[in-house]
Protein backbone atom coordinates (compact mmCIF):
# COMPACT_ATOMS: atom_id res chain seq x y z
CA UNK A 1 0.00 0.00 0.00
CA UNK A 2 1.30 3.43 -0.94
CA UNK A 3 1.11 5.00 2.56
CA UNK A 4 3.41 2.24 3.83
CA UNK A 5 5.94 2.62 0.99
CA UNK A 6 9.27 4.19 1.81
CA UNK A 7 10.76 5.84 -1.27
CA UNK A 8 14.37 5.57 -2.38
CA UNK A 9 14.90 9.29 -1.76
CA UNK A 10 13.60 8.91 1.80
CA UNK A 11 15.85 5.89 2.35
CA UNK A 12 18.80 7.92 1.01
CA UNK A 13 18.10 10.70 3.49
CA UNK A 14 18.01 8.17 6.33
CA UNK A 15 21.28 6.60 5.11
CA UNK A 16 23.06 9.97 5.08
CA UNK A 17 21.94 10.78 8.63
CA UNK A 18 22.78 7.28 9.92
CA UNK A 19 26.26 7.45 8.39
CA UNK A 20 26.93 10.83 10.01
CA UNK A 21 25.88 9.38 13.38
CA UNK A 22 27.96 6.23 12.92
CA UNK A 23 31.06 8.24 12.02
CA UNK A 24 30.59 10.33 15.14
CA UNK A 25 29.91 7.57 17.65
CA UNK A 26 32.33 4.95 16.33
CA UNK A 27 35.17 6.98 14.79
CA UNK A 28 34.80 10.34 16.59
CA UNK A 29 34.49 12.05 13.21
CA UNK A 30 32.15 15.00 13.58
CA UNK A 31 30.04 16.02 10.58
CA UNK A 32 28.39 19.38 10.96
CA UNK A 33 24.60 19.63 10.83
CA UNK A 34 24.37 21.43 7.48
CA UNK A 35 26.83 19.09 5.75
CA UNK A 36 24.97 15.98 6.94
CA UNK A 37 21.74 17.50 5.61
CA UNK A 38 23.21 17.44 2.09
CA UNK A 39 23.99 13.73 2.20
CA UNK A 40 21.21 12.50 -0.04
CA UNK A 41 20.95 10.29 -3.12
CA UNK A 42 23.63 12.11 -5.13
CA UNK A 43 26.25 12.25 -2.36
CA UNK A 44 29.35 10.20 -3.13
CA UNK A 45 30.25 7.51 -0.62
CA UNK A 46 33.94 8.16 -1.18
CA UNK A 47 35.96 11.15 -2.36
CA UNK A 48 33.99 14.34 -2.76
CA UNK A 49 31.25 13.14 -0.42
CA UNK A 50 31.19 11.05 2.74
CA UNK A 51 34.88 10.08 2.32
CA UNK A 52 34.17 6.52 3.48
CA UNK A 53 37.07 4.08 3.32
CA UNK A 54 37.94 0.78 4.93
CA UNK A 55 36.45 0.29 8.38
CA UNK A 56 34.30 3.43 8.13
CA UNK A 57 32.59 2.18 4.98
CA UNK A 58 32.04 -1.31 6.41
CA UNK A 59 30.60 0.08 9.66
CA UNK A 60 28.22 2.46 7.88
CA UNK A 61 27.11 -0.26 5.46
CA UNK A 62 26.34 -2.65 8.31
CA UNK A 63 24.54 0.06 10.31
CA UNK A 64 22.30 1.02 7.39
CA UNK A 65 21.35 -2.54 6.42
CA UNK A 66 20.61 -3.56 10.00
CA UNK A 67 18.52 -0.43 10.55
CA UNK A 68 16.07 -1.64 7.92
CA UNK A 69 16.07 -5.19 9.26
CA UNK A 70 18.18 -6.57 6.40
CA UNK A 71 21.32 -8.72 6.40
CA UNK A 72 24.12 -6.59 7.83
CA UNK A 73 26.41 -7.80 5.02
CA UNK A 74 24.01 -6.68 2.27
CA UNK A 75 25.99 -3.58 1.34
CA UNK A 76 29.48 -4.53 2.55
CA UNK A 77 30.61 -6.11 -0.74
CA UNK A 78 28.80 -3.59 -2.91
CA UNK A 79 30.72 -1.53 -5.47
CA UNK A 80 28.28 1.33 -4.95
CA UNK A 81 29.51 4.84 -5.64
CA UNK A 82 26.69 7.03 -4.25
CA UNK A 83 24.25 6.94 -1.36
CA UNK A 84 21.55 6.47 -3.98
CA UNK A 85 23.11 3.14 -4.96
CA UNK A 86 22.82 1.90 -1.38
CA UNK A 87 19.27 3.27 -1.19
CA UNK A 88 18.29 1.31 -4.31
CA UNK A 89 19.61 -1.92 -2.78
CA UNK A 90 17.79 -1.25 0.51
CA UNK A 91 14.58 -0.43 -1.37
CA UNK A 92 14.84 -3.65 -3.33
CA UNK A 93 15.47 -5.61 -0.13
CA UNK A 94 12.44 -4.05 1.56
CA UNK A 95 10.27 -5.08 -1.37
CA UNK A 96 10.99 -8.69 -0.39
CA UNK A 97 10.88 -8.34 3.39
CA UNK A 98 9.99 -5.61 5.89
CA UNK A 99 9.76 -7.20 9.32
CA UNK A 100 11.85 -5.10 11.70
CA UNK A 101 13.65 -1.81 12.14
CA UNK A 102 16.69 -1.32 14.35
CA UNK A 103 17.76 1.96 15.98
CA UNK A 104 20.67 3.06 18.14
CA UNK A 105 19.97 5.27 21.16
CA UNK A 106 21.51 8.72 21.06
CA UNK A 107 23.84 8.07 23.98
CA UNK A 108 27.47 7.23 24.59
CA UNK A 109 28.10 3.93 26.31
CA UNK A 110 30.56 1.11 26.62
CA UNK A 111 28.42 -1.10 24.39
CA UNK A 112 27.29 -0.38 20.86
CA UNK A 113 23.63 -1.11 21.55
CA UNK A 114 20.75 -1.12 19.12
CA UNK A 115 17.07 -1.85 19.66
CA UNK A 116 14.89 -3.75 17.21
CA UNK A 117 11.17 -3.15 16.83
CA UNK A 118 8.62 -4.90 14.66
CA UNK A 119 7.79 -2.91 11.53
CA UNK A 120 4.11 -3.17 12.47
CA UNK A 121 4.79 -1.40 15.77
CA UNK A 122 6.87 1.32 14.11
CA UNK A 123 4.00 2.02 11.72
CA UNK A 124 1.62 1.89 14.68
CA UNK A 125 3.63 4.67 16.32
CA UNK A 126 3.58 6.71 13.12
CA UNK A 127 -0.18 6.25 12.77
CA UNK A 128 -0.64 7.54 16.33
CA UNK A 129 1.47 10.60 15.56
CA UNK A 130 -0.53 11.13 12.37
CA UNK A 131 -3.74 11.22 14.43
CA UNK A 132 -2.53 14.18 16.51
CA UNK A 133 -1.10 15.95 13.45
CA UNK A 134 -4.12 15.40 11.22
CA UNK A 135 -5.22 18.34 9.07
CA UNK A 136 -1.77 19.72 8.33
CA UNK A 137 -0.89 20.61 4.74
CA UNK A 138 2.87 19.97 4.81
CA UNK A 139 5.39 18.58 7.30
CA UNK A 140 8.80 20.24 7.58
CA UNK A 141 11.40 18.50 9.71
CA UNK A 142 14.45 20.09 11.29
CA UNK A 143 15.63 16.76 12.76
CA UNK A 144 17.75 13.99 11.27
CA UNK A 145 15.64 10.97 10.20
CA UNK A 146 17.87 8.14 11.47
CA UNK A 147 16.57 7.98 15.07
CA UNK A 148 13.41 6.07 15.92
CA UNK A 149 11.28 9.17 16.56
CA UNK A 150 12.97 11.13 13.79
CA UNK A 151 12.21 8.35 11.30
CA UNK A 152 8.62 7.95 12.46
CA UNK A 153 7.87 11.68 12.39
CA UNK A 154 9.78 12.91 9.35
CA UNK A 155 9.33 9.91 7.05
CA UNK A 156 6.46 7.61 8.02
CA UNK A 157 3.97 10.10 9.47
CA UNK A 158 3.76 12.37 6.39
CA UNK A 159 3.52 9.24 4.22
CA UNK A 160 0.52 8.06 6.24
CA UNK A 161 -1.06 11.52 6.14
CA UNK A 162 -0.48 11.78 2.40
CA UNK A 163 1.18 15.19 2.74
CA UNK A 164 4.40 16.64 1.41
CA UNK A 165 7.46 16.11 3.61
CA UNK A 166 10.26 18.67 3.43
CA UNK A 167 13.72 18.22 4.92
CA UNK A 168 14.36 21.62 6.52
CA UNK A 169 17.75 20.78 8.06
CA UNK A 170 19.62 22.80 5.45
CA UNK A 171 17.42 25.90 5.82
CA UNK A 172 18.69 28.82 7.92
CA UNK A 173 15.94 30.29 10.13
CA UNK A 174 15.48 33.31 7.83
CA UNK A 175 14.89 30.99 4.86
CA UNK A 176 12.60 28.77 6.94
CA UNK A 177 10.56 31.84 7.91
CA UNK A 178 9.99 32.53 4.21
CA UNK A 179 9.12 28.89 3.46
CA UNK A 180 6.55 28.25 6.22
CA UNK A 181 2.94 28.40 5.05
CA UNK A 182 -0.45 28.50 6.74
CA UNK A 183 -1.30 24.99 7.98
CA UNK A 184 2.27 23.64 8.06
CA UNK A 185 3.76 21.55 10.85
CA UNK A 186 7.42 21.97 11.84
CA UNK A 187 9.23 19.20 13.76
CA UNK A 188 12.30 19.92 15.94
CA UNK A 189 13.88 19.12 19.29
CA UNK A 190 13.87 21.76 22.06
CA UNK A 191 17.56 22.46 21.41
CA UNK A 192 16.80 23.19 17.77
CA UNK A 193 13.69 25.18 18.70
CA UNK A 194 15.85 27.25 21.05
CA UNK A 195 18.30 27.97 18.24
CA UNK A 196 15.53 28.94 15.83
CA UNK A 197 13.87 31.25 18.36
CA UNK A 198 17.23 32.89 19.07
CA UNK A 199 17.51 33.53 15.33
CA UNK A 200 14.00 35.06 15.29
CA UNK A 201 12.13 32.36 13.38
CA UNK A 202 8.51 33.38 12.87
CA UNK A 203 5.52 31.45 11.57
CA UNK A 204 2.19 32.28 9.91
CA UNK A 205 -1.14 31.61 11.59
CA UNK A 206 -2.16 28.02 12.23
CA UNK A 207 1.40 26.65 12.13
CA UNK A 208 1.86 23.63 14.38
CA UNK A 209 5.08 23.08 16.35
CA UNK A 210 6.09 19.52 17.24
CA UNK A 211 8.79 18.87 19.82
CA UNK A 212 10.39 15.69 21.18
CA UNK A 213 13.66 14.28 22.50
CA UNK A 214 14.03 16.34 25.69
CA UNK A 215 11.63 18.18 28.02
CA UNK A 216 10.15 21.41 26.72
CA UNK A 217 10.93 24.34 29.06
CA UNK A 218 8.03 26.74 29.74
CA UNK A 219 10.31 29.68 28.84
CA UNK A 220 11.00 28.23 25.40
CA UNK A 221 7.33 27.42 24.87
CA UNK A 222 6.46 31.06 25.59
CA UNK A 223 9.01 32.24 23.02
CA UNK A 224 7.57 29.87 20.43
CA UNK A 225 4.08 31.25 21.02
CA UNK A 226 5.42 34.76 20.49
CA UNK A 227 7.02 33.55 17.26
CA UNK A 228 3.60 32.65 15.84
CA UNK A 229 3.36 28.95 16.69
CA UNK A 230 -0.15 28.97 18.12
CA UNK A 231 -0.49 25.17 18.30
CA UNK A 232 1.96 22.70 19.78
CA UNK A 233 2.36 18.96 20.27
CA UNK A 234 5.07 17.60 22.57
CA UNK A 235 5.70 13.87 22.07
CA UNK A 236 7.24 11.46 24.56
CA UNK A 237 9.01 8.20 23.83
CA UNK A 238 12.45 6.69 23.35
CA UNK A 239 14.52 4.43 21.15
CA UNK A 240 14.00 1.63 23.65
CA UNK A 241 10.20 1.90 23.97
CA UNK A 242 8.81 3.64 20.90
CA UNK A 243 6.30 6.50 20.94
CA UNK A 244 4.28 6.56 24.18
CA UNK A 245 2.39 9.81 24.80
CA UNK A 246 1.74 13.45 23.89
CA UNK A 247 0.62 16.77 25.36
CA UNK A 248 -0.19 20.31 24.21
CA UNK A 249 1.66 22.46 26.77
CA UNK A 250 4.57 21.92 29.21
CA UNK A 251 2.30 22.40 32.23
CA UNK A 252 -0.04 19.55 31.31
CA UNK A 253 0.42 15.80 31.97
CA UNK A 254 1.28 13.57 29.04
CA UNK A 255 -1.58 11.47 27.66
CA UNK A 256 -1.01 7.89 26.50
CA UNK A 257 -1.57 7.01 22.87
CA UNK A 258 -4.25 4.38 22.32
CA UNK A 259 -1.78 1.50 21.95
CA UNK A 260 -0.62 1.92 25.55
CA UNK A 261 -2.31 1.16 28.84
CA UNK A 262 -1.50 1.44 32.54
CA UNK A 263 -2.67 -1.02 35.17
CA UNK A 264 -1.57 -0.73 38.79
CA UNK A 265 1.17 1.68 37.80
CA UNK A 266 2.61 -0.71 35.18
CA UNK A 267 2.89 0.38 31.57
CA UNK A 268 1.96 -2.06 28.78
CA UNK A 269 2.05 -1.80 25.01
CA UNK A 270 -0.80 -3.27 22.93
CA UNK A 271 0.59 -4.62 19.68
CA UNK A 272 -1.31 -4.37 16.37
CA UNK A 273 -2.20 -8.06 16.71
CA UNK A 274 -3.81 -7.41 20.10
CA UNK A 275 -1.19 -8.85 22.44
CA UNK A 276 0.12 -6.86 25.42
CA UNK A 277 3.59 -6.73 26.93
CA UNK A 278 4.98 -4.84 29.91
CA UNK A 279 7.40 -2.03 29.09
CA UNK A 280 9.73 -0.19 31.47
CA UNK A 281 9.92 3.47 30.40
CA UNK A 282 13.25 5.29 30.56
CA UNK A 283 11.83 7.84 33.00
CA UNK A 284 10.05 7.47 36.31
CA UNK A 285 6.38 8.31 35.72
CA UNK A 286 4.02 9.90 38.23
CA UNK A 287 0.54 8.79 37.22
CA UNK A 288 -2.32 11.28 37.29
CA UNK A 289 -4.87 8.60 36.39
CA UNK A 290 -4.97 5.56 34.13
CA UNK A 291 -4.19 7.52 30.95
CA UNK A 292 -1.95 10.44 31.95
CA UNK A 293 1.34 11.01 33.77
CA UNK A 294 4.07 13.51 34.56
CA UNK A 295 7.79 12.87 34.16
CA UNK A 296 9.79 12.40 37.36
CA UNK A 297 13.36 12.09 36.07
CA UNK A 298 15.43 9.51 34.24
CA UNK A 299 15.91 6.10 35.83
CA UNK A 300 19.46 5.70 34.52
CA UNK A 301 20.88 9.09 35.54
CA UNK A 302 21.04 10.42 31.98
CA UNK A 303 20.25 14.02 31.08
CA UNK A 304 18.98 15.05 27.68
CA UNK A 305 21.01 17.59 25.75
CA UNK A 306 20.10 18.22 22.14
CA UNK A 307 17.84 15.13 22.23
CA UNK A 308 20.91 13.03 23.12
CA UNK A 309 21.09 11.11 26.40
CA UNK A 310 24.26 12.18 28.19
CA UNK A 311 25.63 10.56 31.36
CA UNK A 312 27.51 13.16 33.46
CA UNK A 313 29.41 10.46 35.37
CA UNK A 314 30.66 8.90 32.15
CA UNK A 315 31.75 12.32 30.86
CA UNK A 316 33.69 12.94 34.08
CA UNK A 317 35.40 9.54 33.79
CA UNK A 318 36.33 10.26 30.17
CA UNK A 319 37.83 13.64 31.13
CA UNK A 320 40.15 11.96 33.61
CA UNK A 321 42.12 10.74 30.59
CA UNK A 322 43.35 14.33 30.15
CA UNK A 323 46.89 14.48 31.62
CA UNK A 324 46.24 17.77 33.48
CA UNK A 325 43.11 16.57 35.32
CA UNK A 326 43.47 14.82 38.68
CA UNK A 327 39.79 14.74 39.67
CA UNK A 328 36.59 15.70 37.92
CA UNK A 329 32.88 15.87 38.73
CA UNK A 330 30.41 16.87 36.02
CA UNK A 331 27.14 18.45 37.12
CA UNK A 332 24.03 19.58 35.28
CA UNK A 333 23.12 23.25 35.16
CA UNK A 334 20.51 25.33 33.37
CA UNK A 335 20.80 28.56 31.46
CA UNK A 336 18.30 31.36 31.87
CA UNK A 337 16.34 30.13 28.85
CA UNK A 338 15.90 26.68 30.41
CA UNK A 339 18.56 24.91 28.33
CA UNK A 340 20.46 22.10 30.03
CA UNK A 341 24.26 22.38 30.10
CA UNK A 342 27.16 20.50 31.66
CA UNK A 343 29.45 22.08 34.25
CA UNK A 344 32.84 20.45 34.85
CA UNK A 345 34.34 20.90 38.32
CA UNK A 346 38.02 20.06 38.04
CA UNK A 347 40.99 19.53 40.34
CA UNK A 348 44.15 19.98 38.29
CA UNK A 349 47.43 18.15 38.63
CA UNK A 350 49.64 19.93 41.18
CA UNK A 351 52.03 21.08 38.47
CA UNK A 352 49.30 22.82 36.43
CA UNK A 353 48.04 26.36 37.05
CA UNK A 354 44.28 27.11 36.74
CA UNK A 355 44.58 29.70 33.96
CA UNK A 356 42.46 30.60 30.95
CA UNK A 357 45.08 28.89 28.79
CA UNK A 358 44.57 25.68 30.76
CA UNK A 359 40.79 25.92 30.33
CA UNK A 360 41.17 26.42 26.59
CA UNK A 361 43.47 23.42 26.33
CA UNK A 362 41.02 21.21 28.22
CA UNK A 363 38.15 22.48 26.06
CA UNK A 364 40.12 21.68 22.89
CA UNK A 365 40.73 18.17 24.24
CA UNK A 366 37.01 17.76 24.94
CA UNK A 367 36.19 18.83 21.39
CA UNK A 368 38.45 16.09 20.05
CA UNK A 369 37.45 13.32 22.46
CA UNK A 370 33.80 13.90 23.44
CA UNK A 371 30.65 14.06 21.38
CA UNK A 372 29.22 17.53 20.87
CA UNK A 373 26.44 17.09 23.46
CA UNK A 374 28.90 15.75 26.06
CA UNK A 375 31.19 18.79 26.07
CA UNK A 376 30.97 20.94 29.21
CA UNK A 377 30.12 24.58 28.69
CA UNK A 378 31.60 25.76 31.99
CA UNK A 379 34.89 24.72 33.64
CA UNK A 380 35.39 25.40 37.35
CA UNK A 381 38.85 24.82 38.81
CA UNK A 382 38.73 23.74 42.45
CA UNK A 383 41.38 22.91 45.05
CA UNK A 384 39.31 20.02 46.34
CA UNK A 385 36.07 18.27 45.35
CA UNK A 386 33.50 16.83 47.71
CA UNK A 387 31.70 13.70 46.48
Amino acid sequence: MKPFTITENQIASVIGAACADELSRRFNRHVDFLTAATWGSDAALGAGGLMLEGKERLACAARVAAMFGLDSNLLSQSASIKIGDWAAQIHEGLSRSLATFSFKPAARGGEDLSYSHGADEIFQDAASAANVLYGRRRLLSFVAPHSLLGFELSVLTPNLLGIEAIDARGMPPEVLTEQLLFGDVLVATPTLWRYMMHEHLSAPDNTLAVSFGEPMAPELYAEMRKGGFGVMRELYGSTETGLIAWRDTPGEPFVLFDHWQCKNGRLSRISPCGGARAVEPMDALEWCGERSFELAGRRDGAVQIGAVNVFPGAVATAMLAHPDIARCIVEVGRRGDGATRLVANIVLDKQISPTEKTARAIDAWCRSNLRQQERPQIYNFESVLLD
